[in-house]
């Protein structure tokens, strides 16, 4: 062998300990390897195939339940789940050893399940003799485990090992199930992007073997997986190889995940006749990508289909805002009736299936006139189409003035309170003392007095306090309220704003001279804040 890694073999010492344990347990093994495989005190009460569960089981303590089957538990991981503990195993702080190869020589009759999990776990060892004598035996033991662990193998950092583990694969593609290669066939996926594995054989092997006519059985299900790469990777061959192109595009165009949908579309454009191309955009206008629907869109314009109206009429309400603004930005085109006019119309006729988009598309595209319908329709929805109404509110009147600031304000949700604190500017120039003080009592609920104590600290720092001064309180309602607003003043008056020696002396002078209704204590708090300012 060739790599300094792979000729690290098992030292004498080790190879001593090995056969006591097979033979008769950790009761001949040094203390180490006594703590570590404590399972093993039970092993000669077991025949050899129980044996060898055990030494799985023992192998996979930490990932699995006392008690729990160690073999059935590995045969049901995700490929996912088999990268990791394949890594996990290769990193393992304990001496490296054959034992599963020893057990696994002496245990000929043991269930191929419990054999096929002891050749994983061997082919995920630490010394690379070890992995390629696992691999050099899942030739005879096609499934899923072994075919998993052959292509992870073909990654290996040994060059000796990766060219064994090429070989394997190659004899188990032809000996496996079908069910077994969709299940493994992540891993091979994967290995696009391993820098390790030999490019030319991945594509002229693997992706030559899915590609052949023999194999239209297993590539059909890879176009199914449920594993998106996987469906991605599968698709671009059956896009090249596969007889029946079109009926794998027409799904394809609407698979849950955008790049495949991408590719299919891009595969239409390229491949499809006219008439397929005007077929096939019909179904995208419906594809869970909203890249997709755009496109199709585009395409059928282009092709002045029969019927393009109501296409861009219905992508007027679709669910995605880049759909919404190029349907409307087709509908100036053709100089068809106006895109925020048939928005306005669904939300006062409350239509059916598209007067919530309707609402979404209005806000992003308000004016003047839309305040009135925003406004009402505000009490009667719900908190999540609330927020739409203030969004469009805003942009209509160019900001959050103190009417809607009030109105937003009863709303306890964080998403509305956003908008505010974006829109401050327009509110803090309408918010007096007189405005302030009347928060107490002239209709806010507590759940809009805290909504306003948590946006009052964005207000510039000193411009907040000369509010609070500016505050005089004439009722006891007042008075507790303002109070209330001192004190969150206080909360937040350590964190840094720049302060002017002019205005930090007025502000001193206001506090010390009274006029504010502050108790003495309470000014002499405020005082020592400007100073530390």
């Amino acid at each position: 062998m060739g790599s300094p890694e792979h000729e690290r073999g098992v030292d004498s010492a080790r190879v001593a300990a090995v056969a006591p344990i097979l033979q008769t347990g950790c009761r001949a093994a040094p203390a180490a390897r006594c703590a570590s495989f404590a399972w093993t005190h039970e092993m000669p009460m077991l025949d050899p195939g129980a044996k060898l569960q055990a030494m799985v089981d023992g192998y996979l303590k930490g990932n699995i339940d006392d008690g729990e089957d160690g073999v059935g538990w590995l045969h049901a991981q995700s490929p996912r789940m088999l990268v990791d503990i394949d890594g996990r195993r290769r990193s393992w702080w304990a001496p490296r050893s054959s034992e599963l190869l020893e057990c696994l020589r002496v245990s000929p009759q043991a269930p191929a399940a419990v054999k096929a999990a002891a050749l994983f776990l061997a082919g995920a060892d630490g010394n690379g003799r070890t992995r390629q004598a696992a691999l050099q035996r899942m030739d005879a033991l096609a499934g899923r485990l072994t075919l998993s662990s052959a292509l992870l193998r073909c990654n290996d950092w040994v060059p000796e090992v990766r060219v064994v583990a090429q070989q394997v694969v190659e004899v188990l593609l032809s000996r496996c199930s079908i069910d077994d290669v969709l299940a493994a066939w992540p891993l091979a996926v994967r290995l696009q992007d391993a820098q390790r594995v030999d490019a030319d054989w991945r594509r002229d092997t693997l992706e030559g073997w899915l590609s052949a006519p023999s194999q239209r059985a297993v590539l059909g299900g890879l176009l199914v997986h449920r594993d998106s790469l996987t469906r991605l990777s599968a698709h671009a061959i059956a896009f090249d190889v596969h007889p029946e192109r079109v009926a794998i595009r027409a799904r394809a165009l609407r698979d849950s995940d955008p790049r495949i949908a991408r590719m299919a579309f891009q595969d239409l454009l390229d491949e499809g006749d006219p008439s397929q191309v005007v077929e096939q955009c019909s179904i995208a206008l419906t594809a869970p990508s909203s890249q997709v629907r755009a496109s199709a869109l585009r395409t059928l314009v282009a092709h002045e289909v029969e019927g393009i109206d109501v296409f861009v009429e219905d992508a007027l309400f679709d669910r995605a805002r880049a759909v919404r603004s190029l349907a409307a930005f087709l509908v100036r085109q053709r100089h068809a009736t106006p895109a925020i006019e048939l928005w306005r119309s669904a939300l006062a006729q409350q239509t059916a299936g598209r007067w919530r988009v309707a609402l979404e598309a209005l806000a992003d595209h308000a004016v003047a006139e839309d305040v009135a319908l925003l406004r009402s329709l505000y009490p009667r929805v719900t908190a999540r189409h609330r927020r739409n109404c203030v969004r469009g509110w805003i942009r209509a009147e160019g900001g959050a003035g103190l009417a809607l600031l009030r109105v937003a304000l009863e709303e306890p949700g964080r998403s509305i309170h956003e908008l505010l604190t974006h829109a401050q500017a327009d509110w803090v120039a309408e918010l007096d003392a007189p405005r302030l003080l009347a928060f107490c009592h002239d209709g806010p609920s507590p759940v809009a007095q805290t909504g306003l104590l948590r946006l009052l600290p964005h207000v510039p720092l000193w411009q907040h306090l000369e509010l609070l001064l500016d505050a005089v309180p004439q009722r006891q309602d007042e008075r507790a309220w303002h109070l209330r607003l001192v004190e969150n003043w206080l909360r937040v008056s350590e964190g840094y704003s720049p302060l002017s020696a002019a205005r930090r002396q007025a502000l001193l002078t206001r506090l010390e001279h009274g006029g504010h209704d502050l108790s003495n204590a309470m000014a002499q708090r405020l005082a020592e804040a400007v100073r530390q300012a």
